[in-house]
This record gives C-alpha cells, sequence and structure tokens, in this order.
C-alpha cells in the first residue's frame, strides 16, 4: 500500500513539475511571439498617453504618427480630429465606427453631420460586437437590432430587444468633431 501511495505522489509531482514548466514556457514565449507576429505597430495601436491631470486621454492614430491625438476624452466629452487617419471610416455617408475608450458608435449620416450612440446593449450590456446595415446597429451577443431615431431610447442593459441607442450631442466645427454624453 506504500508503494502505491509513493507512485501516486511521485506521479502527481511529475505532472506538477510539467504544468509548472509549460505555464514558466507560456510567460516567456507568448510576449515573443506576440512581437513577432503584430510588431511594434501592435503596441503603437493599443497604447496611450495622459495628455493632461484631469482625466484627458490622448490616443494615437491607426497609423502610429507620432504623438498627433486622433481623440481625446474628458470626462463625458469627446474630441475627435476628423483628419486624422483614424477616422477613414466615417469619412464617407454612411460610414460607422466604434470608440470602445469613449464608450460611443459613430455613424456619418451627412456631409456635416455624424451622429453618436451609446455602445451599451439595451438588451443585457454587451459592448463592441455592433454591425450597421439597413439604418440599425445589431448587436452580435444576441441578434438585437437597434435603430438611430430620437425617442423610443431604449436603455442600456435594460432588457429591451428593440428601440433606438440612447443618441448623444453632437457639433462638428471646421474637422474637430466634439460628443457629448
Amino acid at each position: 500500500m506504500t508503494s502505491i501511495f509513493k507512485q501516486k505522489n511521485k506521479k502527481m509531482k511529475s505532472t506538477e513539475n510539467q504544468s509548472n514548466k509549460r505555464r514558466e514556457f507560456l510567460t516567456k514565449v507568448c510576449p515573443t511571439v506576440a512581437f513577432a507576429l503584430f510588431g511594434i505597430s501592435f503596441l503603437e495601436a493599443c497604447s496611450s498617453e495622459s495628455t493632461s491631470d484631469e482625466g484627458t486621454v490622448g490616443f494615437t492614430d491607426s497609423k502610429g504618427s507620432g504623438n498627433a491625438s486622433a481623440y481625446t476624452i474628458d470626462g463625458n466629452t469627446i474630441k475627435a480630429d476628423l483628419n486624422n487617419a483614424f477616422f477613414n471610416k466615417i469619412k464617407i455617408v454612411g460610414g460607422w465606427m466604434m470608440l470602445s475608450d469613449a464608450g460611443i458608435l459613430l455613424l456619418r449620416t451627412g456631409e456635416d453631420q455624424i451622429l453618436a450612440f451609446s455602445d451599451c446593449c439595451p438588451h443585457q450590456g454587451a459592448r463592441t460586437r455592433w454591425e450597421f446595415s439597413n439604418n440599425k446597429f445589431t448587436c452580435q451577443q444576441h441578434g438585437n437590432s437597434y435603430g438611430t431615431s430620437q425617442g423610443g431610447t431604449a436603455n442600456c442593459s435594460s432588457g429591451a430587444t428593440s428601440g433606438n441607442l440612447a443618441r448623444y450631442t453632437t457639433t462638428i466645427n471646421e474637422n474637430q468633431l466634439v460628443v457629448t454624453k
């Protein structure tokens, strides 16, 4: 009986050793593999820098052009430089994009009009799972669609499976978009 116990104990230690070695390998190798696959542009696209002590955050554009800020967030106000390549998706009417860090969806509806909506799904609060077609945003979490009209707003995580997304105030002055939540 003692020898069976010793064999099981030895086997457990061997398995534990292998798990530790595997964990150590993944910890050391995975970042290196990520660099090899995505390069430094991956880090630049994910990085942010603080531009003031008041909570404003600047994000470099997806092409990593120096310190040019694509947009800033200051409380409930988002300011975007529409000349920045980061916003190429909304240069044409019908173009849309998500600003996950700001919690908004942007939709260009006219030459001088961009609408902003909450990116929080009214059904169960999912974010970053959106598609846009036929003048509706569809959450890919459960397939519910929400309109872009004013009124009939379905609030975040309210369980609503239809209605309109919460809309925010937007203004465009020259090439700067200001969104106020």
